[in-house]
């Protein structure tokens, strides 16, 4: 399974007596709750670590476990639209399509813009649809890893072109590309670096590799407001799900305590010198890969209906792409190639 970015690289068998006791994560991960069976403080842990790589300071964010990366876009975008109540969405052509999905929760109007030659969001086209909305501020999602291209926003065009519609909001979906470009040349300007950038969603299960999907909603501390809500369960509740997996939390705080920050960056490192070995070799065939800067996914020419079921390749019309999460090894792409080549020799036998 090489087109989709689930990480397998995971072992969590020491583990399997939590599936004997029930982990329930009530409200703020640091508040406490009357029913006290959670794992808040691995949580905090967590989010505290995980932040630590966005650039932030780790005692003015806020953030939690969620079930995946779309619950913690719609927290973002909530956050955002709750900070300028005027503004619209804005988001790429290429962005998630939860995007589009919240913001039709949230009833909020959503302008798409064109991306460039590269995959990114194009600024001119953003500055253009930002200019009716002059005063009302916009909420614009800046992709870090772009969903069939793998390309990342350039965050600082985005905030410059946006300026033309008042405040601007930058929730950045970091999905795929969170736990990849703290280790790239772009570590030290990404993420909160840019004050325009209010919340950021990052994926555990892509970069990190888990049994269950889950994924970190952060945000600025200032833009949450911590409250008890109801006597019954006693505890501040900022999140979207109230109750949610203590069980995730557990699973990637042992995965972080295992790694460690070397560990994480070994691990980007050689998913990215595996997306730079896989174009080479794809290009040896004539596949005309394309790889973008600080990105995992490589798209190329459509191989054979046969070969993307083997491989489990994604597809989009006449291109495929494969995303090398930490358990696609270069063995791994030279059988997919070896397959491609051997596919093509018999049809034009």
């Amino acid at each position: 399974m090489i087109g989709f970015p689930g990480n397998l690289d995971f072992e969590f068998s020491q583990l399997s007596g939590l599936l004997d006791i029930f982990v329930n994560n009530v409200g703020d991960p640091n508040g406490k709750e009357k029913s006290a069976v959670s794992a808040k403080a691995m949580e905090c842990a967590v989010i505290e670590f995980i932040a630590g790589l966005t650039n932030a300071d780790t005692k003015e964010v806020y953030g939690y476990v969620t079930a995946g990366g779309s619950e913690a876009n719609l927290f973002g975008l909530d956050r955002g639209c709750e900070t300028l109540p005027e503004a619209a969405i804005y988001c790429s052509t290429a962005a998630h399509y939860s995007i589009a999905k919240n913001a039709r929760l949230m009833r909020r109007r959503l302008v798409t813009v064109d991306t460039d030659a590269s995959g990114r969001i194009a600024p001119d086209a953003l500055e253009k649809a930002c200019r009716g909305a002059a005063g009302r501020g916009a909420v614009v999602v800046a992709t870090i890893g772009t969903t069939m291209s793998g390309a990342v926003d350039d965050v600082d065009a985005i905030a410059t072109a946006a300026a033309v519609a008042g405040p601007v909001y930058v929730h950045a979906d970091a999905a795929l590309g969170g736990l990849i470009v703290p280790f790239t040349e772009i570590a030290e300007t990404w993420g909160f670096a840019r004050p325009e950038v209010g919340s950021i969603a990052i994926s555990m299960h892509k970069g990190l590799g888990m049994p269950v999907p889950c994924a970190l909603a952060i945000c600025r501390s200032d833009l949450v407001q911590q409250q008890v809500h109801g006597e019954y369960i006693g505890a501040a509740d900022a999140t979207l799900g109230c109750s949610r997996s203590g069980l995730a939390a557990i699973l990637i705080w042992y995965a972080l305590a295992a790694k460690g920050l070397a560990g994480l960056s070994e691990n980007a490192l050689r998913a990215l010198a595996t997306a730079r070995y896989a174009s080479r070799r794809l290009a040896d065939l004539g596949l005309s890969p394309k790889l973008q800067p600080y990105s995992i996914v490589v798209v190329f020419d459509r191989p054979a209906e046969s070969i993307c079921r083997k491989y489990h390749l994604a597809t989009e019309g006449t291109t495929a792409h494969l995303v090398t999460v930490p358990h696609v090894t270069p063995a791994i792409i030279d059988k997919l190639c070896e397959d491609i080549r051997r596919s093509t020799d018999n049809v034009e036998r």
